[in-house]
């Protein structure tokens, strides 16, 4: 089966939908629902993904044709990090080295264009080991973080 990481589309909204509701409520909260909408509406626009943020970039990985994670990056206005938002595997496709692609394309892309920024995440309790096996650390940890039971765990990438 083949295997494309590309930008995201506007035709890509419902399925990216779809996986942030099959990742709940054990990876997302319910509540960030709308924050993740306002994400995607920013990119409907073609604008940023974040309204803090210098630059950003959102993909899709698909699979025949089907939509089955994505995730993106923004740059820090400062010019200081780019900080990895919103990554997510189909709920039914987790361990299968889809989040380990994208998370790995979206690393190499980052530390090829924008060598000197800092790349950072935060994520929940659930899917920090996952982050830690690619190098990155844990800088903080907030319990309830996101909501009740959802702790957030703030991570770097070393240089």
């Amino acid at each position: 089966m083949a295997v494309s990481i590309r930008p995201y589309t506007p035709a890509d909204r419902a399925e990216c939908l779809h996986l942030f509701t099959g990742n709940c409520p054990r990876y997302f909260d319910p509540a960030e629902q709308n924050l993740f909408e306002t994400c995607l509406d920013r990119l409907d626009r073609g604008d940023i993904i974040h309204e803090q943020a210098e630059a950003s970039q959102f993909y899709v990985l698909e699979e025949e044709e089907k939509v089955l994670a994505c995730g993106g990056y923004y740059l820090t206005r400062d010019k200081s990090a780019a900080v990895m938002a919103w990554g997510m595997v189909h709920h039914l496709h987790h361990r299968e080295g889809r989040g380990s692609a994208l998370l790995q394309h979206r690393v190499d892309h980052l530390r090829k264009h924008y060598p000197d920024h800092q790349i950072r995440l935060d994520t929940s309790q659930h899917t920090y080991p996952f982050f830690e096996r690619f190098g990155f650390q844990v800088t903080r940890r907030r319990k309830d973080g996101y909501g009740p039971g959802l702790d957030k765990v703030d991570m770097i990438l070393p240089s």
